[in-house]
């Protein structure tokens, strides 16, 4: 775009404008209304002055265009003040070379065209603040209940306290306490790995011969690991602490018979 002059002020025509631009809002449009002054060349001119006059018209119609599209009606104010940069001052339009013009537009919105504008934006306000309240309902939910697992497990117990008999702590485990990042819970790593024992145990039976596999293969394991304070795998049939204690009394002297005692005749 060139900035020279446009030549001697006789040779300017000026041309009433009304038109309508759009919005950024499909459906809405900026009315523009003002006046259009331009100087055609020789090329141009040789047309005719209806030539001119349309060629002049159709680059400011181009350059409104491209303005006002980029702003929403509640814009308006900001689209007149660029609309004012880019128009005010001589210019040849980039794809019109012969071309001068400049211009004085006013836009306006109509009073049915504000409204529908007011109508949509109230209805983004409303769409806006619900999204808003339940994005802070999730987030303080997820803070009071998903906060530790033993907060989720009194929500959970809390739910169903009215019906204890539908308390499902299988379900609780599998689809709940995961969203807590139950790994890192020390209770329910506790709970699985009793599960896990109580898996072994109930495959050894009541097969000595497996609980004794079973029992020589867990303390070779703590040999190896150097943990042989840990508490040994009972075996079944084995004597229990109790049981040995029991028997040491049974493998003793026997105690001579009680007499009674009686008074002195």
């Amino acid at each position: 775009m060139t900035t020279d002059g446009p030549g001697p002020w006789w040779s300017r025509r000026r041309s009433r404008i009304r038109a309508q631009w759009p919005t950024g809002l499909p459906g809405i449009r900026f009315c523009a209304h003002g006046t259009l002054t331009y100087r055609a060349h020789a090329n141009i001119k040789a047309g005719g002055a209806a030539t001119a006059r349309a060629a002049a018209r159709l680059a400011l119609d181009e350059l409104g265009r491209g303005i006002t599209q980029d702003h929403m009606p509640e814009q308006l104010t900001t689209a007149q003040e660029n609309l004012t940069l880019a128009a005010a001052h001589w210019h040849t339009p980039k794809d019109t070379p012969g071309l001068w013009l400049k211009a004085r537009i006013t836009l306006l919105l109509t009073e049915q065209d504000a409204n529908r504008a007011q109508r949509y934006q109230d209805a983004i306000r409303e769409v806006t603040l619900q999204l808003a309240q339940e994005y802070e309902r999730r987030e303080r939910f997820r803070q009071a209940v998903f906060d530790s697992p033993d907060a989720t497990r009194i929500w959970w117990l809390d739910r169903h306290l009215d019906d204890l008999d539908s308390l499902d702590w299988d379900r609780f485990k599998e689809k709940i306490l995961p969203l807590v990042g139950a790994a890192d819970d020390i209770q329910s790593k506790a709970e699985r790995m009793a599960h896990t024992l109580l898996y072994v145990w109930g495959k050894l039976g009541n097969n000595p011969g497996q609980h004794a596999r079973f029992t020589t293969t867990v303390r070779t394991v703590l040999d190896q690991m150097g943990w042989n304070d840990v508490l040994a795998w009972p075996v079944l049939g084995e004597p229990s602490a109790a049981d040995a204690s029991e028997s040491v009394r049974d493998d003793g002297a026997e105690p001579g018979p009680v007499s009674e005692v009686g008074t002195a005749r």
